[in-house]
């Protein structure tokens, strides 16, 4: 109660929206986005919300935990969806972020966790175990651009007699949508016990922005019919779309049927035109006892176009191009350059120029497993993949290689700055999906308050400092852009910080004390 006062208090200066506090002035959620109107704000406090919400027509309303997705819960209790949001008015003002969605349930396979029509931001949630599809992006406007950024997508199943279309997320948008899917985690989501199984992890049908996800460990099985399929454990790509696939981090998906199993990392359906471009697909599996086998990495069906640059496509396992699986002698065509192919085998498609067959020496740093050995960053020799990649182009509205250049391949989080590396690389100390990486020198943990953010005004507070000690605060929208550096001096351990020339948003943040580094969330208000 007393911080939703502080929040209330503090929010009278603010001429921008109102603050309604649940279960404070509102027991419910869905009470609370009933009293909304645009621009303002639906606050929840911790708790278990079993409820099934059906979003206002109304844009630019936020709907924001005030203390994030572990102890904020909408739980669907398997009897419906837990939030519906559709409508096609909806703008990426209307915001969502700092909930676990958990149980829902999709009638026939549909819809599960979070439906989306509109363009809103679903930003910083988790959704699990949930029966059905965790988040349905569902919007053929040809203005379709919904941001998902930040969410971690886990333990997610369906069951559906015949068709399986999507599990952790399932992309509905249709040509010339562009939905902006970035810095999720999805990882073991599973489809099972179908004659048919298209994308575990992503389905894609649309021109999505796919890029700076973790796709890992989905599955494919399904029941023992002569006919079953797997297509696509990690992506799937829908017929004709060209998505942009790029900077992800894509390992252990699993094809594992009794019959056919194509591209158990990426599949490809007919006549699609995807660029596939800084991508690690590793580790990827089509497995089972019979018949088809094909693409372990990447399967490019009948007459699909694919542009391949700059990934490390190694180590995955299929009977036939366990790298790549091209439909060559049907109009498949992959236009390869500049990666490394390690311990992979390519069928119906040929090494382009700058196509290496080496070791990318992966080695383990502060985000995971697959850096690359850098003697600056202090290993002992240099991955082959370093300074290997070509330069990318321009992709409206992103531009590839200037983003490539704000992450990293180095264990130290040093920046990409020279020849572009091979394969994925770290955000470099920004969040990835729910988890957040601290190092640290001093053990106590580094805060910022308010959080959420509700006047400029807040206090940087870093346990285990000197009297006197500078610092270096830097805060990171959803796309990985650093918006703002800080250095305060550290006081006693805190410093006094005006925000106010950040907009509203979710922001990562990372603050830099000595040789110590801490990593966190927070929301700034209107």
């Amino acid at each position: 109660m007393r911080k939703t006062v502080l929040f209330l208090s503090c929010l009278a200066v603010v001429a921008f929206g109102r603050i309604i506090p649940v279960p404070d002035s509102a027991a419910t959620i869905q009470a609370g986005l009933s009293l909304a109107l645009s621009g303002d704000t639906v606050l929840v406090s911790p708790g278990t919300y079993p409820e099934h919400i059906n979003w206002p027509t109304i844009e630019g309303i936020k709907l924001l935990s005030v203390a994030g997705p572990e102890s904020t819960v909408i739980d669907g209790q398997y009897a419906g969806v837990c939030l519906v949001m559709n409508w096609s008015g909806l703008k990426r003002a209307t915001l969502v972020s700092g909930f676990t969605f958990i149980n829902g349930y999709g009638p026939g396979g549909g819809p599960a966790g979070i439906l989306i029509a509109g363009d809103a931001t679903i930003a910083g949630n988790r959704v699990t175990r949930c029966n059905g599809i965790g988040i349905y992006l569902d919007g053929y406007s040809p203005t379709f651009s919904p941001l998902i950024t930040g969410n971690e997508v886990d333990g997610c199943f369906k069951e559906v007699e015949n068709y399986n279309y999507g599990c952790g997320m399932f992309i509905n948008g249709g040509t010339g949508t562009h939905p902006e899917i970035c810095y999720n985690y999805i990882h073991d989501d599973t489809l099972r016990n179908s004659a048919r199984n298209y994308g575990g992890g992503i389905y894609c049908d649309a021109e999505a922005l796919i890029y700076q996800n973790r796709i890992e460990a989905n599955v494919l099985t399904s029941d023992t019919s002569a006919n079953c399929r797997a297509y696509g454990a990690g992506i799937y790509v829908e017929m004709s779309r060209q998505p942009v696939i790029f900077g992800n981090l894509i390992t252990g998906n699993r094809c594992a049927t009794d019959a056919w199993k194509y591209g158990a990392g990426i599949r490809m359906n007919l006549y699609a035109k995807p660029v596939i471009v800084g991508n690690t697909i590793t580790g990827n599996v089509c497995a089972g006892p019979h018949m088809w086998s094909e693409g372990g990495g990447i399967y490019n069906d009948i007459g699909c176009t694919t542009y391949v640059r700059n990934n490390i496509i190694s180590g995955n396992q299929a009977t036939s191009g366990s790298g790549i699986y091209n439909e060559s002698g049907s109009g498949g065509v992959i236009n390869t350059s500049h990666n490394d192919y390690y311990n992979n085998a390519l069928y119906g498609c040929s090494m382009g120029t700058g196509d290496i067959t080496q070791n990318p020496l992966f080695v383990t740093g502060p985000g995971g497993a697959y850096y690359l050995s850098q003697v600056a960053a202090g290993q002992a020799q240099n991955s082959p993949c370093l300074d290997a990649g070509d330069t990318l182009f321009a992709t409206s509205p992103l531009n590839l290689d200037s983003l490539f250049r704000t992450w990293t391949t180095r264990t130290d989080s040093i920046i990409d700055m020279a020849q572009l590396d091979m394969g994925y690389h770290y955000p470099g100390g920004i969040l990835l999906g729910l988890e957040e990486r601290t190092t640290l020198d001093a053990r106590p943990i580094a805060s910022i308050s308010p959080n959420p953010v509700v006047s400029g005004r807040v206090r940087l507070t870093v346990g285990g400092t000197s009297l006197s000690r500078p610092a270096v605060l830097a805060f990171y929208d959803a796309a990985g852009r650093c918006v703002g550096v800080w250095k305060p001096l550290l006081q006693n351990g805190t410093a006094g910080l005006d925000l106010q020339s950040l907009p509203a948003g979710v922001y990562c943040y990372r603050i830099t004390v000595g040789k110590a580094t801490y990593t966190g969330r927070v929301v700034k208000l209107d």
